[in-house]
């Protein structure tokens, strides 16, 4: 087949694409609901919400446009909901359809005194709901990083991409960061965060969670300092450490390369977090029309809602009164001029 031949096939094939809505898989957000405890321990309840983590970050390691648990974590917060981690099927399509998600991960594990076992559905979104495929997978306890290769594969299998592995990382490592990911507490997320770069010196995402919790309890000096060195890196968080750096830049007023970061951020990985960023930038900088951009498109990723509608009316009231003619200046030392309500008398 010669290059007009290619040429020609890959041009009905992106017609087919338009014509007919056949958008690949690969193409669609990808949304990983934590999976359903079905047997073991409480002090295992854990396991879920990690599993979800690990997948998701490998998602974004393989260039698949993924829903992270945390926006499913703030719709939960955001629709006054239980994060329950008996959801069922439908009440887990409904919640992934709500967030934009084209292709559903759900499944169950279970845990014995030496071993861990899962089930994962794939589900098609898009028309038709549809089951595309499952898997039963197994690990002993201590394998969390084992097993997440396992599923990893099995994810990028139906979704037709490459699957280029687990993280370069020790097992222990993994679980720590994996741990500090999914805990409420920032001094317990600072002692995972730190384990982990402790065991895996070049754990560069785990490097950029610990920056996170010191920036967010106030450490900031120490937050740049680590999100500095990991600036030019390729990383799956590396979006989330550029987002955060132009957070800090921000509130030491040096606005230019604030907006140079959140752009870079937007380009490594798009999200709400950075078009809100933006907004509240450009609201700082009188760009009103800009910042109000920014928000409709935070508003398509169906969270923040109650932070997008509070920015909003913040915008509108400031662009009001920009938009409100100033009173004439008095004279030094003297009152305003006659006619303009001063002491000269009324017009």
């Amino acid at each position: 087949m010669n290059l007009w031949d290619n040429g020609v096939k890959r041009l009905l094939i992106v017609t087919a694409f338009v014509l007919f809505g056949c958008t690949p898989l690969f193409a669609q957000r990808v949304l990983v609901f934590p999976p359903t405890q079905t047997g073991g321990p409480v002090s295992a309840s854990w396991i879920g919400t990690g599993l979800a983590v690990a997948l998701d970050e490998s998602l974004t390691r393989g260039g698949v446009p993924n829903i992270p648990y945390d926006n499913l974590k703030r719709l939960f917060e955001q629709e006054g909901l239980v994060e329950d981690p008996s959801f069922d099927l439908p009440a887990a399509v409904a919640l992934a359809r709500q967030l934009g998600a084209g292709v559903l991960f759900f499944g169950r594990y279970s845990v014995t005194d030496t071993a861990l076992s899962v089930h994962l559905d794939a589900y098609d979104l898009r028309g038709n709901f549809k089951r595309l495929d499952g898997w039963d997978e197994g690990e002993d306890l201590q394998g969390l990083l084992d097993l997440t290769g396992k599923l990893g594969h099995d994810v990028f299998t139906v979704l037709d991409k490459p699957w280029a592995g687990p993280p370069k990382v020790s097992p222990q490592a993994f679980e720590s960061y994996i741990r500090g990911r999914i805990s409420e507490d920032p001094l317990l997320q600072e002692v995972y965060f730190r384990k982990a770069v402790e065991l895996q010196p070049d754990y560069d995402d785990a490097k950029c969670c610990l920056a996170v919790v010191l920036k967010d309890t106030g450490r900031m000096t120490e937050s740049a300092g680590i999100l500095e060195a990991l600036e030019k890196k390729s990383y799956p968080k590396a979006y989330l450490g550029l987002l955060t750096l132009a957070e800090i830049r921000m509130e030491s007023g040096r606005l230019i390369e604030a907006r140079r970061l959140l752009m870079a951020s937007l380009k490594a990985s798009e999200g709400p977090e950075a078009h809100l960023v933006l907004a509240k930038l450009n609201l700082r900088q009188k760009k009103f029309k800009e910042a109000q951009a920014e928000l409709v498109m935070a508003e398509r990723f169906g969270t923040h809602q109650d932070e997008i509608d509070a920015l909003r009316a913040q915008i509108d009231r400031e662009a009001a009164t920009a938009a409100q003619p100033k009173a004439p200046e008095a004279p030094e030392g003297g009152s305003a001029p006659v006619g303009q309500g001063g002491a000269g008398g009324k017009p």
